[in-house]
């Protein structure tokens, strides 16, 4: 890892502890919750500077991989079929039909993360899209609690259920096999390590918030 990529890990780390710090104290809570949406397009946008090559199919995946999250959660929530009944509250910002835009930033921004720090060690794509949708997989069961507490979205009676966990590795697999087929795997040092804070930082308010 580069001197300047050391130097942007760090900020993020350190920006994150202070969201962390933000979220105990009952007079930051509601302005650093407000910031989720500038958060996670900045979380995608940052790595996207760093990364060593660009082409037309990276951000065709990345764009692909967002509408196509953005619908399946449309579906979720319609439905109810997919990932159990849940409806979304109003952290996330402004959406279409109840679905806020970022959801499609955060699948994107999730199977960057994931293929970027998964590259060079796995060749197989589907070994790779395997090992990726387990990645997701458990980030989301460490996130789910923190992001209802968050306002996020909202889980009918309260409960969290098995489907969900079992459709977000299923949908996980097939996005990042869909960015696979767009775009060419490449390390992005700055990408993986965001999704280790995102972890971290998830896990720390899953904890104690």
């Amino acid at each position: 890892m580069q001197s300047a990529e050391k130097r942007i890990v760090a900020i993020a780390a350190i920006v994150y502890a202070v969201g962390i710090t933000g979220l105990f104290i009952a007079s930051t809570r509601s302005q650093i919750m407000g910031l989720t949406p500038v958060n996670l397009a900045l979380s995608l946008l940052v790595p996207l500077i760093f990364q060593k090559k660009w082409s037309a199919g990276l951000f065709i995946g990345l764009l692909c991989v967002g509408v196509c999250g953005f619908f399946i959660e449309y579906a979720g929530v319609h439905t109810g079929l997919i990932f159990g009944k849940y409806h979304y509250g109003n952290t996330l910002g402004p959406g279409w039909q109840g679905i806020p835009y970022m959801i499609g930033v955060n699948w994107a921004m999730l199977v960057f993360f994931s293929v970027s720090a998964l590259s060079g060690r796995i060749g197989n794509a589907w070994g790779l899209a395997l090992a990726g949708a387990a990645i997701m997989t458990f980030y989301d069961y460490i996130m789910e609690p923190v992001a209802v507490r968050m306002g996020l979205w909202y889980w009918d009676k309260r409960i969290i259920p098995m489907q969900n966990y079992v459709a977000w590795f299923v949908c996980s697999f097939v996005l990042i096999r869909l960015y696979l087929w767009l775009a060419k795997p490449e390390q992005n040092p700055v990408a993986a390590s965001l999704l280790v804070i995102q972890t971290a930082f998830f896990a720390a308010l899953r904890l104690f918030f």
